[in-house]
């Protein structure tokens, strides 16, 4: 509403101002109506005094344009300045709108703060009736529990008396069976060695027996070179010429073949 107001204010009052323009508009247009036509005097220059009378005319005119402009500033900063203070106004409102709302508030929030009190007030009444009620319930179960606690206890020391006879019994079996072990262990140890005994003297026999063998093929050998070699006769070949004899022997060092 202020700000309508303010608007139909201004409106008015451009237009006083337009209407103030039109009459001085008028006033200046009256002023130039030219002047009857009046014999001059013999003395007189007619063409400098009309020269004269326009010039205080445009003075008279550029006077009322300055005075109208420097009019219409003053106007321009009045309506400003009431702008501002409509501006200021509007503020200083929204400032106490503000307050007041902030009162409200606060109002509704120490209303709200009474009600979460008195909720709480009530609330910390049922939470104690609660907590003696829990009270008892936990005495109770704190007697059950400690009732619950020697069964337990008993219970345990049979158990336990039970497990140490069990761990006492698995200890001599495992005694024995470590006993049944080792016995078993060296007895196998003993195997061992007599098989490695058995097998380094094979190993030693089978090589004895492979050194016979090569010293007999040795000298099968070298009794085979010399035969061929006495019984060679090498008159009329030619030179370079070789013979390659492929000797088959038994055992007891008989030939039973031979290839060229």
């Amino acid at each position: 509403m202020r700000l309508g107001w303010f608007t139909t204010f201004r409106s008015s009052f451009y237009a006083l101002i337009l209407h103030l323009v039109a009459a001085g508009l008028l006033v200046v247009s009256l002023d130039l109506t030219p002047d009857p036509v009046r014999r001059p005097h013999k003395d007189i220059n007619i063409v400098n005094a009309v020269s004269v009378d326009k010039s205080a005319v445009d003075r008279e005119i550029e006077k009322l344009k300055q005075a109208e402009k420097e009019k219409q500033e003053k106007e321009q900063q009045r309506l400003a300045e009431l702008e501002k203070k409509a501006e200021e106004m509007r503020q200083q409102r929204l400032e106490e709108e503000k307050k007041l709302a902030a009162a409200r508030k606060k109002k509704e929030q120490e209303e709200q703060e009474r009600l979460e009190e008195q909720k709480k007030l009530a609330q910390l009444e049922k939470e104690k009736a609660e907590l003696e009620k829990q009270r008892k319930i936990e005495q109770e179960k704190k007697r059950e529990a400690e009732l619950e606690r020697k069964r337990q206890e008993a219970a345990r020391l049979k158990a336990e008396e039970e497990k140490r006879k069990a761990a006492e019994e698995h200890r001599r079996l495992e005694e024995e069976k470590r006993k049944a072990t080792e016995e078993l262990e060296k007895k196998k140890a003993e195997e061992a060695l007599q098989e490695q005994l058995a097998a380094e003297l094979a190993e030693e026999r089978a090589a004895e027996q492979q050194r016979q063998d090569q010293k007999l093929l040795r000298n099968i050998t070298n009794a085979i070179y010399l035969k061929v070699l006495n019984n060679f006769i090498k008159t009329g070949l030619p030179e370079g010429l070789s013979c390659e004899l492929r000797i088959k022997l038994v055992p007891g060092g008989e030939v039973v073949g031979v290839s060229i």
